[in-house]
């Protein structure tokens, strides 16, 4: 289990805010977020928010289970910097994103042996002993 600790400020000019998600690589090879949730409302997550005395910030304290899927970022907001993304923990191991790219790399690979049966019987061969 991992501990974060980190302090929003929820209104006003230069508000900011937590969200979890992941990264998702799009057509132009750009890294765009996806929300998934924020993280006091994920039952996954153990999350402990202080409020200040007038309400102007957020103390967080979020910890984080070891098998835990998702990213979570701080994401700040003004006028200047419509959307600035801070990554406060990610996930270490292989994400979903990097799954779904080796089943196109694979599917790409047979479609470039098709009419090959030898060529379509190694491949087959290799990632069955994967």
């Amino acid at each position: 289990m991992q501990r974060i600790e980190v302090t929003t400020k929820p209104n006003g000019a230069g508000r900011n805010w937590l969200e979890v998600g992941h990264f998702e690589t799009d057509a132009l090879d750009r890294k765009q977020w996806v929300k998934k949730n924020v993280p006091h409302q994920d039952s996954k997550l153990t999350v402990d928010r202080q409020y200040s005395a007038r309400g102007e910030t957020i103390d967080w304290i979020v910890i984080i289970p070891e098998n835990y899927p998702f990213t979570l970022v701080k994401v700040t907001y003004d006028r200047l910097n419509p959307k600035a993304l801070e990554v406060l923990w990610s996930p270490e191991n292989e994400t979903p994103e990097s799954e779904n790219d080796r089943e196109a790399k694979i599917k790409r690979v047979f479609e470039l042996a098709a009419g090959n049966d030898e060529l379509t019987n190694l491949l087959k061969e290799l990632l069955s002993n994967k």
